[in-house]
């Protein structure tokens, strides 16, 4: 979760279903005069991996109930003090990814990403990243392996802005994966053409695990040992002497 975000008006719970699974949210806030558990239950019908909050203007306790039994993770009312409101959204995201901390970080192999300090770490270096680039990197450090969409690029990095031109976002997918080569991460983005990008997990490995999968697979390929035993004559008393040879 970035502090800022992005705030949607969403006509109709199709339309929310839409935009949720489209776009990679770590939360969502839904307004309500009263709790209603049917859009929770349609998001968690849905199988949507995200956090809900919930403001209500009037929070009765039996309705309140209701909304965290279908699945809301919590539910405010309206008169909330903001700064109590971004705690409290911190903490559901915090909760719902294990994390101890306010901090946002995501680890993966040798990189990391830190979306509080805005840095990324390759082996406890930091990467020089444009802004647009490590929002890139790090939505797909969230996505883990998983589809990231051209259309939530966009609308992350051009909220509120005119849409970049057909080829924007794929050029600066192609300098993100130049600067992670340089740093000896070789085809660490994959394109699904027509669709978007993804995260290449295995290419993030330690290089000492790398090396070790090399070797191995050079071991599996090279010579085997086999031992020979040569005649050294047809007496009863001759004892062959057995030789080692590697190929």
């Amino acid at each position: 979760m970035r502090e800022g975000g992005v705030s949607l008006q969403i006509s109709g719970r199709e339309g929310a279903i839409d935009t949720l699974r489209d776009y990679p949210f770590d939360l969502a806030v839904i307004q309500q005069t009263s709790p209603d558990p049917r859009i929770i239950k349609t998001i968690r019908g849905n199988r949507l991996n995200l956090s809900i909050l919930v403001i209500v203007r009037s929070p009765i306790p039996a309705n309140v109930a209701e909304i965290l039994a279908a699945g809301a993770d919590d539910c405010v009312c309206n008169i909330i003090e903001p700064v109590e409101l971004l705690a409290r959204m911190k903490a559901v995201v915090r909760r719902a990814t294990g994390g101890g901390v306010a901090s946002q970080t995501i680890v993966v192999g040798r990189m990391k990403v830190c979306d509080d300090a805005r840095e990324v770490l390759i082996d406890g270096e930091p990467l020089s990243l444009t802004h647009t680039e490590f929002d890139i990197l790090s939505m797909l450090a969230h996505k883990k392996s998983n589809l990231l969409s051209k259309a939530s690029i966009a609308s992350t990095l051009y909220v509120g802005k005119a849409p970049p031109q057909s080829k924007t976002i794929d050029v600066m997918v192609c300098r993100l994966r130049s600067k992670l080569r340089e740093v000896d991460i070789q085809a660490p983005i994959k394109t699904h053409w027509g669709s978007g990008y993804s995260l290449v997990e295995s290419a993030f490995h330690a290089l000492e695990a790398k090396a070790i999968s090399d070797l191995s697979g050079q071991t599996k390929h090279s010579g085997s040992a086999s031992i020979s035993i040569p005649q050294t004559g047809r007496g009863q008393h001759d004892t062959p002497t057995p030789k080692l040879s590697l190929s």
